[in-house]
């Protein structure tokens, strides 16, 4: 018969709890900035590609063909004082998956009575990315906010 120590432990392995093993890698990335004036009317939203200008937010880079381009969208807000800024970048099989903080302006704040859609670009070599299929967008509580695809082109 099992100990309550041994039942504990293997519950908590289970659960991903302590000895859990994690196939994701971070990849460095490159912050080339943000935009309070996306024009994406949307809701949260992650776009990939080869190019800055197919992610909608050329204007913050110059093309490389070696990087690959990652906008994420905060979503179109009523006022000024939201922004969006990726924290992290990982790797776990065919999925990358985007880490960003959603930031909101504090409860009775002052701020700019004016349309605003939060955006950011970043970019990671396109041999991270070789292979995967998958990009997730998720906030700080790790829900997931967007999802897209990668490309699928030779690096």
């Amino acid at each position: 018969m099992a100990s309550v120590c041994e039942l504990l432990l293997l519950a908590a392995v289970a659960c991903g709890g302590a000895g859990a093993v994690s196939d994701a890698q971070g990849i460095p990335f490159t912050d080339h900035g943000s935009t309070q004036q996306s024009e994406y009317e949307g809701g949260a939203r992650i776009v990939v590609a080869t190019d800055p200008h197919g992610t909608g937010l050329g204007q913050l880079a110059s093309r490389d063909a070696t990087r690959l381009y990652i906008a994420v969208f905060a979503g179109a807000q009523r006022t000024g004082g939201y922004d969006i800024r990726v924290v992290r970048i990982d790797r776990s099989g065919d999925t990358v998956k985007v880490s960003a903080m959603f930031s909101a302006p504090a409860p009775g704040a002052l701020t700019i009575q004016v349309l605003t859609s939060p955006a950011r670009l970043v970019s990671i070599e396109r041999k991270a990315a070789a292979g995967a299929r998958d990009v997730v967008l998720v906030d700080e509580s790790a829900a997931e906010r967007a999802r897209g695809t990668v490309p699928q082109s030779q690096p």
